[in-house]
Parts: C-alpha cells; structure tokens; sequence
C-alpha cells in the first residue's frame, strides 16, 4: 500500500531500467513520483524497457496517485546526455527534485588499473555538473543522491 510520500514530486534515474534502477522507479511511481529513467537503448535491453514501461503504464492505471514515466536514451558518460536527461524531467514534470546516479557496470579489477571505474567517475562528475549547474541558475531545487 503506498503512501505517497513522493507525491508531486520527479526524480531521474540512471540505469533505471534493469536491477536496482528498476526497483526504485518502479517504487517511486508507486509513492506518486514522476520518473524519468536513462537507458542506454541497446537492443538487447528492449525488452526490459518495454516491460517497466508496461509495468508503469498499468500502475498509473491501477492507482491515478501513480506516477509518470518517461524514458531518455543515451550514455551518462557523454555530459550532453546528462544535460538532456535533466532538461527533459525538467520540461515533462516542471523540475526536478531526486537525481539517482545509478548507471554503472560492475568489472572486477584494481580500482585504479580499471578503465571503467574512470568512466564511471566521469559520468557521476558529468551528471553532477550539470545539477549543479541548474542549481546556480535559480532552477528548480535539487537532491543529488550518488
């Protein structure tokens, strides 16, 4: 039973269409959050895009308090996906007030020796300068949740 403590609220989340990404749009859409999710749009991913959409779709039809949900393709890697991620919650639900900073691939190695803990790191600074940004030009209050 929800209790709509997100309600009125919008959240981006990156990764948010597979695992932990998943769980949390889908329970923010429950709380009354509107959510969009970043994917990378890979083909063999369609599927589980197609499905949280589904499954959102029949949230919203289940309970009108439910959330909206919307999707943004691309790689959190390159700082204009980021910038779009941001503007789209931004133009869709009015602002933004939850950033979940999710995206990541999991390769085990020395921190240091991995070459995808580096990009993950420029992606989380990308994403971040981009909130902070907005923030500096009086836009909508933002929680930066890494």
């Amino acid at each position: 039973m929800p209790f709509y403590l997100l309600a009125n609220k919008s959240a981006a989340i990156t990764g948010g269409t597979t695992g932990i990404g998943r769980a949390i749009a889908l329970e923010y859409l429950r709380q009354g959050c509107n959510v969009a999710v970043n994917h990378l749009d890979l083909e063999s991913d369609a599927e589980h895009k197609q499905s949280l959409v589904s499954e959102a779709a029949a949230l919203k039809q289940k309970d009108e308090k439910a959330g909206r949900l919307i999707d943004v393709a691309g790689d959190v890697r390159e700082p204009a996906t980021g910038k779009r991620l941001v503007e789209e919650a931004v133009r869709e639900f009015g602002g933004l007030d939850v950033f979940v900073s999710n995206a990541g691939v999991c390769e085990f190695a020395e921190f240091l020796e991995n070459e995808t803990s580096a990009k993950h790191i420029c992606s989380h600074w990308n994403l971040a300068k981009v909130l902070l940004e907005g923030l500096f030009q009086e836009k909508p209050e933002i929680w930066l949740w890494c």
